[in-house]
């Protein structure tokens, strides 16, 4: 290994993920504090996609998964997917 070898991602990637993390967290917190206007038939499936994104993104950057095996990166999202799936046809009624 060479000396000064850059990382396979740079601190700006990771400071970059933090912020996008971040963000979704705060969109969360406001539709939760200002759900007068919303059914929860909305929320729900809302807040479902924005809780897979962050995960796909955890998984994807922090666990090293966006430089593996296309095999273990469907392994991870087909069972999210599919809860996904479950979750929102269990909310339709």
């Amino acid at each position: 290994m060479e000396a000064n070898s850059k990382p396979a991602t740079s601190i700006r990637t990771y400071a970059g993920v933090y912020a996008v993390l971040g963000l979704i967290t705060l969109i969360e917190i406001l539709l939760a504090d200002s759900q007068g206007g919303m059914s929860r038939q909305v929320l729900t499936p809302a807040f479902l996609m924005f809780s897979l994104a962050k995960a796909s993104l955890v998984a994807a950057f922090f666990m090293h998964l966006r430089n593996d095996s296309k095999f273990y990166t469907a392994v991870f999202l087909l069972p999210a997917v599919l809860l996904l799936i479950f979750a929102l046809l269990a909310t339709v009624r």
